[in-house]
């Protein structure tokens, strides 16, 4: 069944760059000349996702993140390996980290120095504005987040601390060289005081 289903799709490739036909997700192709009656697999189409009703209201969570025009929940963890998943996770009270993906933090290396952000949190509203941005290698080797290969920064980011100054919120994702398994290479930080 695989060789057939395979001679079938090279059929229909060749078919499509020697003679384009533009298809839509209702139309049926057929190959000539191939024996296809074997074939019992179909795949159905996803449905298209819907609008909400009229009327509908948006009620973003109780605890969140609010950045480049996204709401994020966020969730309290105990250990800053704890997997964020699709929200962002809250160590101390100062640090915040997700994964580097639209739906998270994908647009925090897009903010620079003087960006704001929101996060409420217990009841409260906080607005924050980048103070600055930092760079951080994950040294493969050992998992330190480090700086020109020195150092190890993750105990002082996750209080808030970088180079001394204490900051009131410190945000952090992967960053650079993906490694395929939600790792990269480097990690981005954003350090913000409250305004």
């Amino acid at each position: 069944m695989a060789n057939r289903l395979f001679l079938l799709i090279i059929a229909g490739l060749i078919g499509v760059v020697c003679n384009p036909v533009a298809l839509t997700a209702t139309d049926n192709y057929a190959a000539t000349g191939l024996d296809d009656s074997n074939i019992v697999e179909t795949v159905p189409l996803p449905e298209p996702v819907k609008a909400p009703a009229a009327g509908y209201t948006y009620i973003p969570p109780a605890n969140n993140i609010q950045y480049a025009g996204r709401v994020i929940q966020i969730v309290d963890v105990g250990d800053t390996s704890v997997d964020a998943g699709g929200h962002v996770n809250k160590y101390g009270s100062r640090f915040l980290y997700g994964h580097n993906s639209w739906s998270v933090f994908g647009a925090l290396p897009g903010l620079g120095a003087g960006s704001t952000f929101a996060v409420s949190y217990a009841g409260a509203t906080t607005t924050y504005q980048v103070a600055r941005t930092v760079v951080f290698e994950k040294n493969p080797e050992n998992g330190l987040l480090q700086i020109d290969k020195f150092g190890d920064y993750m105990y002082s980011v996750a209080s808030g601390i970088y180079d001394g100054v204490q900051y009131d919120m410190a945000l952090m994702t992967c960053y650079g060289e993906s490694y395929g398994n939600g790792d990269a290479s480097h990690r981005f930080g954003v350090f913000a005081n409250a305004v």
